[in-house]
């Protein structure tokens, strides 16, 4: 039986606030501390695809009037719905104009098509309800994201940021029918920024909880060990071994040339530096020099520059490259008059507006606030929040 997904994620972000909507990334806090409580319901909840759905916003707050930016993660297509105050920019669904608030919320809706083949989708929004006070104070930031899997059952995935094969639930999930990029179907990862702790991994002396078991170096009394000064994992052949942990910095074995720079070791990838950064007695062996700018960079066959050839440059374009090689990416007229290169895309209009940070194009109210970022006219509704910031925590 089909029924809504409700799914709810709340925290206060940093916005650009702009009446007819623009997309950016944050303005240091230029809203107020308010709070808000900002969920996604997708209706039907499951589906097949090239199914279409509803997908419904909804801000509950104290705000007189909210605005949005949705996203599908580059996934299906949006479309908007008459009435909604809602329009398309890049494939991604924003207010055209602030909605007001009825019966302490606001609420957008807005159609999107899944594709033809399975996979999952995340669907992420920015929220903002603004207090009409016409200044930055008091007005609330939220978000929300839900997940769904659709041509299957979906399973959850855990990000795994370290990508040591194992995520982590605190990192955030997604359901899917396979594994997405960066995603592992085990959960249970300690300290999802740092591969050298994983659950099942081996106790190495290193001051740290590797196997994520709540207990560090533990039952490494018998063995023996040498310093690990540049904590490499490495032991210094010329150290001085000793009998357990003690604590310190030490490895469970002395395979270490240099002890001192943690990124020459066994374990190392050998580059054209002069140096045995792998530690077989051999300067360079194997390594490459890398030659050219940009598309025409190459790989020659020693450690030599001038056996490295480049390849030929192309004619340039807006494809976030650099095809001439001069090693500047996308640079000349590439897209036209009244239109400019953002980020690989040809951009016209309120589009260009948007990548480019300069003033919307889209609808203004006679009167402007001061954000502190900027005087722009509206109610000081943003488009989008501080996206990096949500993805680490996710």
């Amino acid at each position: 039986m089909r029924g809504p997904v409700f799914l709810v994620l709340v925290s206060a972000c940093a916005a650009f606030a702009r009446g007819g909507g623009i997309e950016a990334q944050t303005c240091n806090g230029c809203h107020g501390t308010g709070t808000q409580q900002t969920s996604i319901t997708l209706t039907p909840a499951t589906f097949n695809p090239g199914d279409t759905i509803t997908v419904r916003v909804t801000i509950r707050g104290t705000g007189a009037s909210g605005g949005l930016f949705l996203t599908a993660n580059g996934t299906g297509t949006f479309a908007t719905l008459s009435g909604q105050n809602t329009r398309l920019l890049n494939g991604n669904i924003l207010h055209s104009s602030p909605k007001a608030s009825a019966s302490g919320a606001v609420t957008f809706d807005a159609r999107w098509t899944a594709p033809a083949g399975m996979g999952g989708v995340d669907f992420e929004v920015a929220t903002v309800l603004a207090n009409g006070n016409n200044g930055s104070s008091g007005d609330q930031a939220g978000d929300a994201r839900a997940a769904q899997a659709f041509g299957c059952a979906g399973i959850t995935y855990f990000r795994d940021i370290d990508g040591d094969g194992v995520g982590a639930a605190a990192s955030g999930t997604t359901r899917n029918c396979s594994p997405p990029t960066g995603y592992s179907a085990t959960d249970g990862d300690c300290d999802d920024f740092d591969n050298r702790r994983t659950p099942g991994k081996p106790e190495s002396c290193n001051t740290l909880d590797d196997n994520c078991n709540s207990l560090v170096d533990e039952g490494l009394t018998s063995i023996t060990t040498w310093p690990d000064a540049d904590g490499d994992g490495f032991g210094w052949a010329l150290g001085a071994p000793m009998s357990g942990c003690a604590g310190g910095m030490r490895a469970q074995n002395d395979m270490d040339c240099d002890d001192t720079n943690r990124s020459i070791n066994p374990g190392a990838m050998e580059i054209c530096n002069q140096r045995d950064d792998d530690c077989d007695n051999q300067v360079d062996d194997g390594a490459r020099v890398r030659c050219g700018e940009g598309w025409c960079a190459r790989l020659g066959p020693t450690c030599n520059v001038t056996d490295c050839m480049p390849g030929p440059p192309l004619v340039e374009r807006c494809n976030a490259l650099d095809d001439d090689c001069d090693g500047v990416v996308d640079d000349g007229d590439l897209c036209g008059a009244g239109a400019a290169c953002v980020n690989g895309k040809c951009l016209e209009g309120a589009a260009l507006d948007a990548g480019t940070g300069r003033a919307d194009a889209g609808p203004a109210s006679p009167r402007g606030e001061s954000t502190g970022c900027t005087s722009v006219p509206g109610l000081l509704l943003p488009l989008a929040l501080a996206w990096a910031a949500r993805r680490r925590r996710r």
